[in-house]
């Protein structure tokens, strides 16, 4: 009877992960300067999605939609192949904040906070990024 109950939580366990906005993310996201912008002297980037969930950031850490200052993001439209919320709806030549500049001080902003907080932390540097093939 224990191994059955066992079981059965394992299973719901697997069931609420994989229904999630964090199941349905890849573990690496490549963002390609080429496809995005048409050139580049920089390779793309690799962003390595499970570090960030595991390292306990939480998705409104780094996706946003502000209004009137505040996040109001809805979690639940975290979702691969969802074009609504996109980097570049909102950041892109006709906003006040263009996609590179946005990737660029959400990463490096991010990741320098982390280091002046004297906590584990990621690249802050250009090839520690766009690393060359």
């Amino acid at each position: 009877m224990n191994s059955y109950k066992l079981l059965t939580i394992m299973v719901a366990a697997l069931w609420v992960f994989a229904a999630s906005p964090l199941g349905a993310q890849p573990d690496n996201i490549v963002f390609d300067p080429l496809k995005t912008f048409g050139k580049s002297k920089r390779s793309g980037v690799t962003l390595h999605h499970n570090r960030h969930v595991e390292a306990g950031l939480s998705c409104k850490d780094c996706h946003h939609i502000y209004e009137n200052g505040k996040n109001v993001l809805d979690e639940s439209t975290l979702e691969e192949g969802n074009q609504g919320i996109r980097c570049s709806t909102c950041h892109g030549p006709k906003f006040r904040i263009g996609l590179k500049q946005a990737f660029h001080d959400q990463c490096i902003g991010c990741h320098t906070k982390f280091q002046k907080e004297r906590k584990k932390t990621g690249p802050r540097y250009c090839g520690q990024c766009h690393v060359k093939k």
